[in-house]
């Protein structure tokens, strides 16, 4: 059953149940109040037949038979039946024809509270205690609301004719209704069958009306969606494209290599410049491969991997490897701003990758920088630790400050230095991840500053 179905089916027994109870509830109370009615007219007709029955000896002869007269009416017109009970003897004074006896139990009680209404055998009884001055008396009227009986079954026919139309138009109404609401869900998904890989850059139209509703709600979130899988995929083919070209280039070099030198004998010297070559592209090519794995590892990194670390012993790390490296190069780590406050220096991170990114970042200023020294100071800026790697490199140009942090880019200004290209895009995805705020400031031949501010 599809959501139009679900939704006039649930209307049509919610419509159902609580006009049920209504029509129920209005036919009980409707029942009740025409049962007190007759009650209180039964009451009426046992004080009227105690009048006619015990005060008619007040009466002078010379109206007796007028009254005589009225009584024969008064029983017409009732339609009720009449029985009269000496209050002691139980016995019974006035008979009626109802086959329905009444006992010690009733009798009493209507002794008892002097006026008592109840029901036999669907038939309506009201007991009145008279006393006179012939006597105690025992009144009881009877009868059955043939009226208000027929009066209930009408509205019962009224009732059910209008419950059984009402549940059909409900549904009736909910399917047309439903439809209505989830046609501009129909046109969305029309539109979304329609989008692929080839035409991702297409976009849901929003719906003029005015006001913000669940379709514009929706539409907004999957053009977002549509947006995020775009830039997704145009990475990946710019990736893809990138990443065969930066390992094509080093295999075609590799080859070419092997196949010059094994054309005709040469000297030992020249196999080893042939070898010294071919180790250089086979780096060349191993750091692109690293690189790439960073890269996969990123996107695998699990959030229990995080931990307290210690900035400063990953920069002392950092520098052991790259003096391994770099011998000549001067790298100066002054931690003397935070002396009082080392607290600064423990960050809740994934030491792997914050290795990696101050690794590159490091690695970077001391290549552009080489052979002129680096600094790395740490500070504090707002009760937050702010670091920064200075270079006296040849610094970057303003137009490609925003770019260095793409993947595979190379500045024409840089190209003479070996690299992928891999390093900075890295860097700044795990800085992301670790919501830590990169600013690069650079001025050309003068050197670049990279600070990070840590949350």
């Amino acid at each position: 059953m599809n959501l139009k179905n679900k939704l006039a089916v649930n209307s049509t027994i919610l419509f159902a149940f609580i006009v049920g109870l209504l029509l129920i509830g209005s036919f009980l109370l409707f029942k009740n109040h025409r049962k007190d009615l007759y009650y209180e007219r039964l009451e009426d007709s046992a004080l009227i037949t105690a009048f006619f029955y015990f005060e008619k000896d007040e009466i002078t002869k010379m109206d007796s038979v007028s009254y005589e007269e009225i009584e024969t009416q008064y029983n017409k017109i009732t339609n009720q039946s009449i029985r009269i009970y000496n209050a002691k003897s139980k016995k019974v004074y006035l008979h009626d024809d109802v086959p329905i006896k009444l006992g010690d139990h009733e009798l009493k009680a209507i002794s008892k509270d002097r006026i008592l209404h109840f029901t036999v055998d669907n038939r309506q009884f009201t007991g009145l205690y008279y006393k006179d001055n012939q006597g105690d008396f025992i009144i009881v009227v009877s009868g059955i609301d043939d009226v208000g009986n027929q009066q209930l079954e009408r509205l019962a026919i009224v009732f059910i004719l209008f419950y059984i139309v009402g549940i059909v138009l409900n549904y009736l109404l909910g399917r047309f209704l439903s439809r209505q609401t989830f046609r501009p869900f129909e046109d969305v998904i029309s539109k979304v069958n329609t989008i692929t890989t080839e035409n991702l850059h297409s976009r849901l139209e929003l719906p003029t009306a005015s006001g913000k509703d669940e379709i514009k709600e929706l539409i907004t979130t999957f053009n977002y969606l549509l947006e995020r899988l775009e830039n997704g995929v145009s990475m990946q083919k710019n990736f893809l494209k990138n990443a065969s070209h930066e390992l094509k280039t080093p295999l075609t070099i590799i080859i070419g290599d092997i196949e010059v030198a094994l054309q005709h004998s040469r000297t030992n010297e020249q196999y080893e410049e042939v070898l010294k070559s071919l180790r250089k592209d086979t780096l060349h090519l191993k750091y692109t491969l690293d690189g790439l794995l960073i890269l996969s590892g990123l996107e695998l990194s699990e959030p229990h991997q995080m931990e307290n670390i210690r900035i400063d012993e990953i920069l002392w790390s950092i520098l052991e490897k790259k003096a391994i490296e770099y011998p000549t190069v001067k790298i100066a780590l002054n931690l003397d701003a935070i002396i009082n406050n080392e607290d600064l220096l423990t960050v809740h991170a994934n030491r792997h990758m914050i290795f990696i990114a101050l690794y590159n970042i490091i690695d970077n200023a001391i290549k552009f920088s080489f052979p002129l020294p680096v600094n790395v100071i740490a500070l504090e800026e707002n009760g937050k630790l702010l670091l920064k790697i200075t270079d006296q490199g040849s610094g970057i140009d303003q137009k490609d400050i925003e770019s260095i942090f793409d993947l595979f880019f190379r500045s024409d200004r840089t190209r003479h230095i070996q690299g992928q290209g891999l390093g900075l895009f890295i860097t700044m995805q795990i800085l992301k991840r670790h919501n830590i705020t990169l600013t690069v400031d650079s001025e050309l031949e003068k050197g670049t500053v990279f600070s990070l501010l840590f949350p």
